[in-house]
């Protein structure tokens, strides 16, 4: 039998994602609470439903995609979308209770909110069992904005995060047609990933920032520095690199060099305080996991 998708929450990420499965032939529909973007998906020719429909036990889908938004405001997550996109999924899926189902969390959530969250809204408003009546999967989406739906047709990577072997299963049999590497760990090791995953991005682009300013301030060559650097920084063409657990960063040139940058960096007026704070953070991890072990010196084998 043919899997049946509904994709809740046709924004970028579910747009992109739902549109793709279409195109490799995956029955798929939309669900969303927008009126014009629900139109605009059927002006397409795509199968799209509004908040208030599918209450009536024609719910049929094999497997739901949670890819509402998850905004912060004041400095804390908002989860409200997926608490009420979860608790309407199980309305709907009390109505139908021919089949077993996977609902698979797409939006980023902090650990633990999959699990403790949404299979629970699930379990109260369905009266189905997580492990027995439906199953759980985080998929984290790395999508780009501005390239989504190519991102979606050429992954270079998909994550399963699983609550059990029959959940997985069921998630990676729609993605057999990808030919990217598909990896499986639990779900809140998903949950978790999706999180190093941006804060990374979000670390590199800082350091990045803070010394382009010092070099315009040195008027230096930007560009060509950053280029040369892209191709003689093991940490950016090694793909390990960094990833293994050999303690803090040691040997003859990290420490002295990045201690003697600031120094210079200070000596003339300026400051970089990503660079202090990876110096600071590193001293931390030396004085309480002990020395940094030896074998680091400078670039990891």
């Amino acid at each position: 039998m043919k899997t049946k998708i509904c994709i809740i929450g046709p924004g970028v990420v579910g747009q992109a994602t739902g549109k793709v499965f279409v195109k490799l032939g995956i029955e798929t529909a939309f669900l969303g609470g927008n009126p014009e973007k629900t139109q605009k998906l059927r002006k397409e020719g795509y199968t799209a439903y509004s908040r208030n429909e599918l209450f009536d036990g024609s719910y049929d889908f094999d497997i739901s995609m949670l890819t509402v938004p998850t905004p912060t405001i004041d400095g804390k997550i908002d989860l409200s979308a997926i608490k009420s996109a979860s608790t309407d999924l199980g309305k709907r899926l009390k109505l139908n209770k021919n089949n077993y189902h996977v609902v698979v969390v797409k939006s980023t959530v902090p650990p633990g909110t999959s699990e403790n969250l949404v299979a629970e809204l699930i379990e109260s408003s369905s009266g189905r069992k997580l492990g027995v009546d439906f199953g759980l999967c985080m998929n984290p989406e790395y999508l780009r904005e501005k390239s989504a739906y190519d991102d979606a047709l050429n992954p270079w990577i998909i994550l399963i995060g699983q609550y059990d072997k029959r959940s997985g299963d069921g998630l990676e049999e729609v993605y057999k047609k990808f030919k990217c590497p598909t990896v499986r760990c639990s779900v809140k090791e998903a949950e978790f990933q999706k999180y190093v995953h941006n804060l990374f991005n979000a670390v590199k682009i800082t350091f990045f920032n803070e010394m382009r300013n010092m070099c315009k301030e040195c008027k230096f060559d930007t560009k060509k520095v950053f280029e040369v650097t892209a191709r003689s920084a093991e940490g950016m063409w090694n793909p390990h690199y960094g990833i293994r657990d050999l303690g803090p960063f040691s040997g003859s040139c990290l420490p002295k060099d990045t201690i003697a940058f600031l120094h210079w960096v200070q000596q003339n007026g300026a400051d970089a305080p990503l660079l202090k704070m990876i110096i600071d953070v590193n001293e931390m991890l030396i004085n309480g996991n002990g020395e940094a072990k030896k074998e680091v010196v400078g670039a990891e084998l």
